[in-house]
Parts: C-alpha cells; sequence; structure tokens
C-alpha cells in the first residue's frame, strides 16, 4: 500500500493489517522450522516480533523512518546435536525455498575482520516479499529469521495498541524457547 493509501486507514484497520502480516511471518517461520526439527528452539530478542520501526537499509523507500515506517522481524535458533556449520545443513532449506517457488541462494558469508564465526545463510523471498534467512554456524548455532518489508504506518501508535493488548509477561514464552508454531498471540482491537 502507498502512504496515501495508509493514511486513508483507521487506527483499527492499520492493526488489523498488522495482524495479517504477523500471521503471514509465523506461518513462514513455522514451516521452515519444521524443515529442520521439530523439538524446541531458542527465541532471539524481540519475541512477538515487532512491529519495528524503519526504515531498513535493504529496502529502500524514500521518505521512510523510525515513525513512519515498520517491518517484522521473528526468529528462532537451534543448536542441533553434532552441528558444526557445515555448508550440507544449509542446503536442504535451499531446496525447500526452491520447492515453494521463491527464488534462492546459498550464501557463503565470510568474516571480513576475523571476528565472530563462519557460517552459511540460506536465502529466500517469499512472493509476497518476505524474507527468509536460514544460518548455519561453525559454533553449533542454526538462526532462522523472517523479515517483512517494509510498511508505512504510524509506528510508535501500532507498537502502542499491541504492547497494551499483550499481557505484561508474556512477550516470550516460560524459558523463552519454545516448539514450532508457539507464538504471542496477536491481541484483538478494542
Amino acid at each position: 500500500m502507498t502512504r496515501a493509501e495508509v493514511s486513508g486507514l483507521s487506527a483499527e484497520e492499520r492493526f488489523d493489517l498488522y495482524g495479517v502480516r504477523y500471521e503471514r511471518a509465523r506461518e513462514l517461520l513455522t514451516e521452515a522450522q519444521l524443515q529442520v526439527s521439530d523439538g524446541v528452539w531458542g527465541w532471539h530478542t524481540g519475541g512477538a516480533g515487532g512491529p519495528w520501526g524503519g526504515p531498513r537499509a535493504d529496502i529502500p523507500l524514500p521518505g521512510a523512518d523510525s515513525r513512519n515506517t515498520y517491518f517484522i522481524d521473528l526468529g528462532r535458533w537451534i543448536e542441533p546435536e553434532g552441528a558444526v556449520g557445515a555448508r550440507e545443513d544449509a542446503e536442504p532449506m535451499v531446496a525447500y525455498f526452491e520447492s515453494k517457488g521463491w527464488d534462492a541462494e546459498l550464501v557463503d558469508v565470510e568474516n571480513q575482520t576475523g571476528l565472530g564465526v563462519h557460517r552459511f545463510e540460506a536465502h529466500a523471498v517469499t512472493e509476497d516479499g518476505f524474507s527468509v534467512v536460514y544460518q548455519v554456524q561453525d559454533n553449533g548455532q542454526y538462526n532462522l529469521k523472517v523479515l517483512s518489508g517494509l510498511y508505512w504506518a504510524d509506528q510508535p501508535e501500532l507498537a502502542d495498541d499491541i504492547d497494551y493488548r499483550i499481557p505484561k509477561g508474556s512477550f516470550f514464552p516460560p524459558g523463552e524457547e519454545s516448539i514450532p508454531g508457539v507464538y504471542i498471540e496477536f491481541p484483538q482491537m478494542g
């Protein structure tokens, strides 16, 4: 939607639209997690996934700032037994992405600074503009992330509407980990 189209929506309509996008991100993350493991995954910082204030460096949107745009960012991590960040561990995710009809690639990410861990990343972009990234690292931690596109909205207003409806203490599940498909339920408006 254009900025003008979004400005014509009521706060409730913008809230509901975020809910549809959040549900789509949840669906994408769950399906991708199940390609790796139906066991317990840790939650990355961010819990409910946003809405994070834009802009995102990888999505140029003229006029976007941290107050008038948002994106959704959901992430989980797992440490499979015996995992060492092998390229072969990322290849099945690329095949999965391709089976969905998405453009996919496998990137060998070299750490230019000499700090941190070496990793391979499987990248895909869905037909509706979500990025899905599966990262296998030589330290044995494997990360999965779903990022939405950048959307116009009054980000502080939207974040307040959501935060107001999520009970305090439920931003993360107990222990900050869960099996695939467990999320903070999107609150209802009103």
